[in-house]
Formats: C-alpha cells, sequence, structure tokens
C-alpha cells in the first residue's frame, strides 16, 4: 500500500507523459502476485504538482485473496489534502444490512380493478389457521399479502402494457379511417371512448412517476 509512483493506464495521467511498457509490467505484475487493486472512492487522482497542472493516481492498495476472504466488504477512499503533495488514502471494511426490503405501496394500485380482491383473499387465506402467537399469525399475513402484491402488480402490468399496445393500435386505425372519411360520426364517438381508455392508463402510470419522484426508495 501507498505511494507506488506508478499507473496501471493512461487515465491514471493527467498533464503528465504516460509510459505504457512501465504500465504493463506493473499490470503484469499485479496478475502474476494474485492481487487486487482495491478500488478508491472520492477523488480520481491522488496526487498533484503545487501548480495543479499535473495530477496522477500513484497511491493504492494491493491485497491478496486471502485478506478479501476474511474482509469481503473492503472498499478504499481518497481523503482530503491539505498540505502535501499525496492524498492520504484509507482502507476500511464497511458493511451495512439495511434488514429485509422494505413493503412498497403504490397509489396507484387503488386505481386498478382486483386490488381490493387480492387484500381481501391474502387476508383470509391464513383465517383458519391456528397460531398459538397472535403475532406471528400476523407475520404470516403480512409475508403473503405481500408476495401475493408482487405477483398481482407483475401480471396486472403486463395486461396494461398488452392493452395500452391494442388500444393505441385501435386508435390509429380510427385516425386512419377518419382522414379517408371525415363524416363517419360512429367513428368519431368511438375515438372518444377509445381516447378516454388511454388517458385512464396513463393517469396510472403518472401517479408512479409522481410518486417515485417525491419519494427515495431505499432497497
Amino acid at each position: 500500500m501507498g505511494d507506488i509512483n506508478v499507473v496501471r493506464d493512461e487515465t491514471e495521467r493527467m498533464g503528465s507523459h504516460f509510459n505504457p511498457s512501465t504500465a504493463s509490467s506493473f499490470n503484469d505484475f499485479i496478475e502474476h502476485a494474485d492481487l487486487t487493486d482495491i478500488p478508491l472512492r472520492g477523488p480520481h487522482f491522488t496526487w498533484s504538482n503545487k501548480w495543479g497542472s499535473k495530477f496522477s493516481k500513484l497511491d493504492c492498495f494491493l491485497v491478496m485473496g486471502g485478506l478479501l476472504d476474511i474482509f469481503p466488504h473492503l472498499s478504499s477512499m481518497v481523503l482530503e489534502k491539505f498540505i502535501p503533495d499525496h492524498r492520504p488514502i484509507l482502507l476500511l471494511e464497511h458493511h451495512v444490512d439495511y434488514g429485509p426490503t422494505p413493503f412498497r405501496m403504490f397509489h396507484s394500485w387503488f386505481h386498478i380493478d382486483g386490488f381490493d380482491d387480492v387484500i381481501r383473499n391474502s387476508w383470509n387465506d391464513l383465517s383458519g389457521t391456528i397460531y398459538s402467537n397472535p403475532w406471528i399469525k400476523f407475520k404470516k399475513k403480512i409475508q403473503l399479502l405481500k408476495s401475493n402484491l408482487r405477483s398481482w402488480n407483475a401480471t396486472t402490468r403486463v395486461q396494461m402494457s398488452n392493452k395500452r399496445k391494442e388500444i393505441q393500435e385501435t386508435l390509429d386505425s380510427i385516425d386512419s379511417r377518419l382522414m379517408e372519411d371525415r363524416g363517419m360520426t360512429e367513428l368519431r364517438e368511438k375515438r372518444v371512448t377509445v381516447l378516454k381508455e388511454l388517458t385512464n392508463l396513463d393517469h396510472i402510470t403518472q401517479l408512479d412517476i409522481a410518486q417515485k419522484a417525491k419519494i427515495q426508495w431505499r432497497y
């Protein structure tokens, strides 16, 4: 670790000469020694001259596979430079467990036929099941509901996509016929109905987009 004073490719230098032969030798050494170059987070370069005209990534951590087996979440970070010409780099093992993926509820679901039935049927599926602990029964109900809603949402989205395609094709067909015969009143009335169906479908999509824009989902 530390100031290796050589780079691996030309993207790790700016404003100074890049030597392909030296870089190739360095990469061969890393490969033959079975080392891993831990990616750096933060500024791309770790060294600069005092005029700020030359930048290089000269500092790195090279570790063996055995260390990664023990510390699988190793990462490194480039810190603030301050006075020296080299930025200090920090090696750390950091793993954050946010727990189970949170349940996501879309407001658009309340506008889709069949949503109420999924809720009702999922909740009643475990009504006759006997659990000694009521909290376990409640947990099982929530898990079943989540699973059923996920499957229902996936199926519904495909159906809505296919339906929108059919409506759009119908609308295009009506427009083509209207352009040939402007006096077809029935077609004009049908066009209004079809256009309303298309607007309703797009409204559901717009609800999801608006909700996602306001809420930052955590995965």
